[in-house]
């Protein structure tokens, strides 16, 4: 709060310094609240940028902080004029190549605007997925396959295993109503799933087998602290297959898109390119 004080007295021998000498870059209608060199801060830049709604204690804070924070970019700003002045050419040249590639980008977006947008087949996924399978590459053995888990008490085991092992979708729907109605943990991974996502839900030691579980396609059983789990794995990639389709669609389809982008850009860039060379307004050697 000292520190504000000082500054606002500070400005207000400004504003009145400022009233005799008719600094340079001085306006009138407006108060200066700081003053670095011949740079001003006015009040009317201060209030544009504040905040709606700050209480009185927080707009003195934040005064505080607008003045001192554009005190010290002044400075900074100055410094390094003063440490790099003799490089100014290399600026301006980085300036004027970032200005013109703005200008550039924004031409590029202005040409795929004018462009309709790509279409994207499922045709054209699935050829691009078939010639580039090399690049999916699964990191981790990946599988599909569902658990199961009730209490050992459960007196009707053996018609809910058999739900459970049946094929036909009418059965299996009455499977998973039992589970519902007796609250039973039911987990069906019809979509693929990390190995270790998998096993995560089934109480193994650490001396488990874990390879032979994955790889088995019999239906499986643990007893737990009371717990019945009983669990099959229906499908398994291991590390390095080829990812399936479902995994990388989207990828395939932004490659897609991305693809589609840079033609419509270089076909632009060739067009250019002809005209001018053919009109003479280019020419090379």
């Amino acid at each position: 709060m000292r520190r504000f004080y000082e500054i606002s007295v500070a400005a207000v021998l400004l504003f009145f310094a400022v009233a005799c000498d008719s600094w340079s870059g001085y306006r009138a209608d407006d108060e200066v609240i700081a003053r670095v060199g011949t740079d001003y801060l006015y009040r009317s830049v201060l209030v544009a940028s504040m905040p709606r709604g700050l209480a009185a204690a927080d707009s003195v804070n934040y005064s505080q902080a607008f003045v001192e924070r554009w005190i010290i970019d002044q400075l900074k700003q100055q410094e390094a004029e003063n440490l790099f002045s003799q490089s100014e050419a290399d600026i301006d040249r980085m300036v004027e190549q970032y200005r013109r590639s703005l200008l550039v980008r924004r031409l590029d977006q202005h040409i795929l605007a004018s462009e309709p947008s790509a279409t994207i087949s499922q045709k054209d996924i699935v050829a691009y997925y078939n010639a580039h399978k090399g690049d999916f590459r699964l990191a981790v053995p990946m599988v599909k396959g569902e658990i199961v888990a009730f209490p050992d008490s459960y007196r009707r085991q053996e018609s809910l295993l058999k739900l459970f092992g049946s094929s036909k979708s009418e059965q299996h729907e009455d499977f998973e109503q039992i589970c519902l109605k007796n609250n039973f943990q039911y987990h069906n991974f019809a979509e693929w799933v990390s190995v270790s996502d998998f096993l995560s839900y089934l109480p193994l030691t650490r001396n488990a087998q874990h390879g032979k579980i994955v790889t088995s396609r019999k239906l499986q059983q643990i007893h737990h602290d009371k717990v019945y789990y009983y669990f099959r794995v229906t499908a398994l990639l291991e590390k390095g297959d080829a990812m399936p389709l479902a995994m990388v669609e989207e990828n395939i389809r932004q490659i897609l898109i991305n693809r589609h982008r840079a033609n419509v850009v270089r076909q632009h860039e060739e067009m250019l390119l002809k005209n001018a060379l053919s009109s003479g307004h280019a020419k090379k050697n």
